[in-house]
C-alpha cells in the first residue's frame, strides 16, 4: 500500500482572511481615528498660522520703526540744510560743516565709487 499524497497541499497563504473586506465607513473607531488625525493636523496648522501671523506683526512693526527713524533724520538733515544756508548769508559763502551729519551728497548714486548701484544687500 503506498500513501497518497493530495495534488493540492496547502500552505499558510492559502488561508483565507476578511481583512481586505471590511468597509472602513462600517467600523466606528476607524472613523473616530481619522477624526482625531484630522484635529491633530487642525492643531499644527493653526500653531503654524499664529507664528507666521506673529513674524508678519513683527515686520510691521519694524518698518514703522524704520520709518519714524528715517522721518526723524530727515528732519535733522532739513535742519542743518537751513543752518548751512543761514551760515552761508552770513559768513560770505565760506562753509561750515558739521562733523556729525553727513553731507547729503554722500548719500547719491554714483558718488565715492566704492557703493553698490543696487543698493544694499542683507545676507542671513
Amino acid at each position: 500500500m503506498s500513501i497518497r499524497r493530495s495534488q493540492n497541499i496547502r500552505s499558510v497563504r492559502d488561508i483565507r482572511t476578511y481583512s481586505g473586506r471590511v468597509d472602513a465607513g462600517g467600523v466606528p473607531y476607524l472613523g473616530y481615528l481619522k477624526i482625531g488625525c484630522l484635529e491633530m493636523e487642525k492643531a499644527r496648522r493653526e500653531k503654524e498660522r499664529d507664528g507666521a501671523l506673529a513674524r508678519v506683526r513683527n515686520i510691521d512693526t519694524r518698518i514703522n520703526d524704520i520709518e519714524a527713524e528715517k522721518c526723524l533724520i530727515l528732519e535733522k538733515l532739513g535742519e542743518h540744510q537751513d543752518r548751512k544756508q543761514g551760515l552761508a548769508s552770513r559768513n560770505d559763502g565760506t562753509r561750515h560743516r558739521n562733523s556729525g551729519v553727513p553731507d547729503r551728497s554722500s548719500f547719491q548714486a554714483g558718488n565715492g565709487g566704492n557703493r553698490d548701484k543696487d543698493g544694499f544687500k542683507i545676507r542671513y
